[in-house]
């Protein structure tokens, strides 16, 4: 707790002295010029733990279709803090496998929404293991933080509120780590083919876990981008623009709506993915904000199996 008030007070060290407007989306000055290598090295101090910690896991129900097998679980991430999450496989397969580690977006169920369960078994059924993880507040992690799960409940208490919300994505990212911890530790995935994928809110998370931990081998982001049509502001240490050129060499792949409203292409979309570095790719639809289409789907298990061989 001391080391996380020690990187809030950083943060807003670092803020520009100009006045932010009070509402609408805004371009923040990491998005124009990411911070520099010294600054970046102390927040990843923000995003250690301690992987002493057991996991304690709880194994709550089990169930299999179709020859995939679903563990509805929990861990212990870091002291105190439990991750309830939902683990998919193949039935009967013991060699070492690659894995992916999901990310929802900010709607209340958490990691039990349906399109994140049709993804991972999709994912199951291509030879990769899936672990859907609640974010914290959402699905079984929720609290009295938020309480009708409504975009303006969501910034209004959350998003808008840049210590709570760099908290939140520090626990996050710890939370991610632990559960590669757990994936090579008590699932026996190939430590070298980890990836993350993360929707909407979670595609921007993920765009931050790629940059601080080395140990993910690729980064998929699907309707993410900087900030969402409601958002005012955040610290640096929780900006995706000053962790997004770190991923690589490892590779990157956004899927966006042409028609997105909510990450608008030409200010939330096209400016974070021109902070990033080879190898990246960009896959445009014609929708709005929404879940990956077949199509979509199709296209990141192509990239997938190119690089994350």
């Amino acid at each position: 707790m001391r080391r996380l008030l020690r990187a809030v007070v950083y943060s807003i060290s670092v803020w520009p002295t100009a006045a932010w407007p009070q509402q609408g989306p805004l371009a923040d000055p990491w998005l124009a010029k990411p911070v520099d290598d010294q600054s970046f090295r102390t927040y990843l101090d923000f995003f250690k733990y301690d992987d002493r910690v057991p996991f304690d896991t709880r194994i709550i129900e089990t169930s299999e279709l179709e020859g995939i097998r679903k563990e509805h679980l929990s861990f212990q991430s870091t002291s105190g803090i439990r991750v309830f999450a939902n683990f998919f496989c193949v039935s009967g397969t013991d060699s070492p496998r690659p894995a992916m580690i999901l990310l929802h977006g900010g709607g209340a169920p958490g990691k039990d929404a349906a399109g994140m369960n049709r993804l991972a078994a999709l994912l199951a059924r291509a030879d990769w293991n899936a672990l859907v993880i609640d974010m914290p507040y959402f699905g079984e992690r929720s609290t009295d933080l938020l309480t009708t799960f409504t975009e303006q409940d969501k910034h209004d208490r959350l998003y808008n509120q840049p210590p709570v919300y760099l908290a939140w994505v520090v626990q996050t990212i710890k939370d991610i780590g632990r559960s590669y911890d757990f994936l090579v530790g008590q699932r026996g995935v190939d430590p070298k083919r980890v990836g993350v994928f993360g929707f909407s809110r979670g595609a921007m998370i993920a765009a931050i876990a790629g940059g601080a931990d080395r140990r993910l081998a690729a980064v998929v982001m699907s309707y993410g981008g900087h900030f969402d049509a409601s958002e005012r502001e955040h610290l640096p240490a929780a900006c995706p623009a000053n962790y997004i050129g770190r991923i690589s060499p490892r590779p990157l792949l956004m899927l966006n709506g042409k028609f997105d409203t909510d990450m608008i292409p030409d200010t939330s979309v096209e400016p974070l993915y021109g902070l990033a570095r080879p190898p990246k790719q960009i896959l445009w639809s014609e929708g709005g904000h929404a879940a990956p289409s077949e199509e979509n789907q199709a296209a990141m298990l192509k990239w997938l199996r190119e690089n994350l061989k």
